[in-house]
């Protein structure tokens, strides 16, 4: 395994992929089903014909930059394991922010009440299971417009065993969404300029969906459509999260003053120090 492991070192790193160490130890682990520490502990072992020849596939799959959570159809978020097809944006470190902003807030509630939680654009629906697991008699409605996408949300929310706290529904936005007053809006959607798109580097424009990207010219197209709508959809008092690209904090948060009707407006930093979410609660006073 070791010589097999060093070859995929070099083939990777030869194609000039980021990190080719830990990427092929990822991949062997993923492809063998084993920890990444057998691959040390083990170096000796030796590989089947039909081992070696999945783990050339996925060597040759990420030589031409398709991303390891879709060769693996596995993503790790919040220490779980969620299923990943192309169908959907690959979860990032940054999202985690905006679910620690969700669960920081005080969320008890009397014991026969739920926790009311819609989730914009649920994707792979990381967010949605999240929230489930971690929120005390929370139910979550997570919307999707794509079929193939809520699919690959429902079966992460069956894998988590919080089917029964999900109820998906296909929607563009509010567009489907039957009226309903909730504790707490989420969504992290699409936030690239469109002009921006074929900036990006090969491993996510030629491999992720665009429509989990394109945000429209100015980057804004969801949030002006998700703010003031959702004042439609919160209760008096209750909150909305939204995921934000870096230099969208002063645009976003002036959508939320322009609606007079939240207040509370906060920004919140990722881990490396950038703009990454924007908190509101909606007035009590606020009509709806």
């Amino acid at each position: 395994m070791k010589e097999f492991l060093e070859w995929s070192i070099g083939r990777l790193n030869q194609a000039g992929v980021d990190s080719p160490r830990m990427e092929a130890e990822v991949l062997f682990s993923g492809a063998l089903r084993v920890g990444r520490e057998e691959i040390f502990l083990r170096p000796e072992r030796v590989l089947t014909e039909p081992e070696k020849n999945l783990l050339r596939s996925f060597v040759e799959r990420r030589v031409l930059r398709e991303p390891v959570a879709y060769i693996l159809r596995s993503k790790e978020f919040w220490s779980l394991n969620f299923t990943i097809t192309p169908d959907v944006l690959i979860p990032r470190p940054e999202t985690e922010v905006l679910v620690e902003t969700l669960l920081s807030q005080n969320l008890k509630k009397p014991s026969e009440l739920s926790f009311r939680l819609l989730d914009i654009g649920t994707g792979s629906g990381v967010i949605a299971v999240v929230a489930a697991q971690e929120i005390h008699n929370c139910q979550v409605t997570a919307t999707d417009y794509f079929p193939s996408v809520l699919a690959v949300a429902k079966l992460n929310s069956e894998r988590h065993g919080v089917s029964d706290r999900v109820h998906f529904v296909k929607s563009n936005v509010f567009s489907h969404l039957s009226k309903a007053l909730y504790d707490c809006i989420v969504s992290n959607p699409p936030y690239l300029k469109t002009s921006n798109l074929n900036d990006l580097v090969p491993d996510v424009i030629d491999f992720e969906p665009w429509s989990a990207l394109d945000g429209g010219s100015d980057g804004l197209g969801f949030y002006k459509q998700i703010i003031p709508k959702a004042l439609n959809y919160l209760k008096k008092g209750g909150f909305i999260i939204l995921e934000i690209g870096e230099t969208q904090a002063n645009a976003v948060t002036s959508l939320f003053h322009s609606t007079g009707h939240y207040e509370k407006i906060n920004i919140v930093q990722d881990y490396s120090g950038y703009d990454r979410v924007v908190f509101a609660r909606k007035k009590t006073n606020a009509y709806g």
